[in-house]
């Protein structure tokens, strides 16, 4: 009875990886985010209040911040185009350098991650694009912050 028992558990998680395995891997910005922060050692949705007007006060939320870097990051869609932004908004905040990553999901440079790549460069705030579909260049992206320090 129990080789059985074992044996029906052992099928059964197999079935269960199997299932699992076949599932489509997230795409969404968030999971992106997660990742890339989890491998350069950050902090995720890191929140900062900031005064404005007359005595009021908000907050803005940081999608991925290490010991010396804000990072912004978002898809390959036209709502990145604000990235740019963000991240020096955030770096004025917090006195650390400003990054904006963009996922590409499609495999191609298409016209928005182009328009946030020369906005990047003309304001000298490190860009980098990653493809969604490919593991993360965590050396690669690490020794380039690095290298802005």
């Amino acid at each position: 009875m129990r080789s059985f028992q074992r044996t029906y558990k052992l099928a059964l998680a197999m079935l269960l990886c199997t299932a699992l395995y076949d599932q489509p891997v997230a795409q969404d910005e968030d999971t992106f985010n997660e990742s890339l922060c989890h491998s350069l050692g950050g902090t995720t949705e890191v929140r900062h209040s900031y005064p404005y007007g007359d005595g009021q006060e908000s907050f803005v939320v940081v999608d991925c911040e290490t010991d010396g870097f804000v990072i912004e990051g978002g898809l390959d869609k036209r709502s990145s185009l604000d990235s740019l932004q963000q991240a020096l908004f955030f770096s004025s905040l917090t006195g650390k350098k400003p990054a904006v990553v963009i996922y590409d999901t499609d495999g191609k440079i298409g016209k928005y991650e182009h328009r946030i790549r020369v906005s990047c460069e003309k304001a000298g705030v490190l860009f980098q694009r990653l493809r969604f579909d490919s593991p993360l260049d965590r050396k690669g992206f690490a020794g380039a912050l690095r290298g802005q320090q």
